[in-house]
């Protein structure tokens, strides 16, 4: 058992001071003001300087792309994509993407992330990254269509699914990841859904992307491709939509009525050229909003605290009211919401039998002093580098910014060796 004692904790309601968790197992068995205890405890953290608060969720990532940071900026997502990205992807074998899942998981938790959805290859390699580092995952397994295989590709990802999820206590989900409509043809969208209902698990994909996607596929269809793929039945199953920046009303009604989830990408759309998504818009129709990084190769760092308060700032400067999205709603979005988008119903709240993922963060930094407003200094002020303490599924991961599970400094250095190796 843990005691987490003293600290400023954010729960479901209530900003409490001087307050305890305890973690039992993988679970929170106590949340709320400090008292005195009969049970012995395994370790007790004196929380006296830091703000207690749920791990973020990041709802949309590409964990691997951490190789590809830095070597393609300042071009359109299609030229992106089909000159310098798919060519190198092309390239990369298992441990490739096995080392820069690693790295990714390091810099993730190192911002205060303990639950991502990742949506790539060679998922089996993400696997064993993934419960080597302890990070909560869902496994996206990445699919797209090629001449006659797309029968064959799908029977393999049922098999990693049937192996991976709900797996490592639950830590572990998985789900189908169809790239997007226009990469998967749509006979291929409808069967992964139908396969994904009968399962259970989500389907993760991109939607609605950028301008051209739309245009080329209304000239198509006639239709926006949220349109067409409710017209086949797509979103029966539970989806986590990535980005939705073009959308029309039509388009935000589907989503609302599924109760589809939204993935918004801010930066990664920004610095694509991609364009800002209708954030006032997703809130006046109340949908399922949830923040990802999208991956380091078009972020370029995965920090999702940037892309929570670039969120705000895009609602708030969008809509021209300031009082849109405040800082408690961003702050639920990038924990208890994305955490039920994208498939986990126990994940991102500090309260009684809820996983204990837990970040303590520093509240004697400079940049969060004077620590006033919890919400606040979270969404406005907080840095990566203010976390100090990261618990996922009741395990102490990191502790005084040391990652506890890996050897940083290795994979560091073998992440390095590759990056030269793809680009030589």
């Amino acid at each position: 058992m843990i005691l987490i004692k003293n600290g400023t904790i954010i729960t479901e309601n209530e900003i409490i001071d001087k307050g305890d968790v305890v973690i039992d197992a993988s679970l929170i068995s106590y949340a709320g003001k400090g008292k005195q205890y009969k049970e012995k405890f395994d370790k007790i953290i004196d929380a006296s300087n830091f703000l207690v608060m749920p791990g973020f969720v990041n709802t949309h990532t590409h964990l691997a792309m951490t190789l590809m940071r830095g070597i393609s900026d300042d071009v359109p997502l299609q030229k992106w994509l089909n000159e310098i990205i798919f060519p190198i992807e092309a390239k990369l074998t298992g441990n490739e993407v096995y080392i820069g899942t690693l790295l990714a998981i390091v810099e993730s938790v190192k911002s205060g992330v303990t639950t991502v959805a990742d949506f790539y290859f060679h998922m089996e390699d993400v696997a064993k990254a993934v419960k080597e580092t302890g990070i909560r995952a869902n496994l996206g397994f990445g699919l797209a269509s090629k001449f006659d295989m797309d029968t064959l590709k799908l029977k393999i990802a049922e098999k990693f699914i049937e192996k991976y999820n709900n797996t490592e206590n639950g830590r572990i989900l998985a789900s189908f990841a169809p790239h997007a409509p226009y990469t998967c043809t749509l006979k291929f969208m409808k069967a992964i859904s139908e396969r994904a209902q009968k399962m259970n698990v989500i389907v993760h994909t991109h939607l609605h992307e950028t301008e051209k996607e739309i245009t080329d596929f209304k000239r198509k269809y006639g239709k926006t491709p949220i349109q067409k793929l409710e017209e086949l039945g797509f979103f029966k199953a539970k989806v986590n939509a990535a980005h939705c920046v073009y959308m029309e009303d039509t388009d935000y009604k589907i989503l609302k009525e599924n109760n589809s989830g939204v993935a918004l990408n801010p930066q990664s759309n920004l610095k694509l050229g991609s364009g800002i998504p209708n954030i006032p818009k997703m809130i006046e129709y109340n949908l399922n909003l949830g923040i990802g990084t999208d991956g380091a190769s078009s972020n370029n760092n995965l920090a999702l605290i940037e892309d929570m308060r670039l969120t705000s700032f895009l609602a708030k400067g969008v809509s021209k009211n300031p009082e849109l999205l405040p800082a408690k709603k961003l702050v639920e979005m990038a924990t208890m919401t994305g955490a039920k988008n994208i498939g986990f119903e126990n994940v991102g709240v500090i309260k009684e039998g809820y996983k204990a993922d837990i970040i303590l963060i520093d509240k004697n930094a400079p940049n969060l002093t004077p620590f006033t407003d919890p919400y606040s200094m979270v969404v406005y002020s907080m840095e990566p580098g203010n976390v100090d303490t990261v618990i996922i599924d009741g395990k102490i991961v990191m502790e005084n910014r040391e990652i506890l599970t890996i050897d940083e400094e290795e994979v560091k250095k073998e992440a390095a060796k590759l990056v030269k190796k793809l680009l030589g």
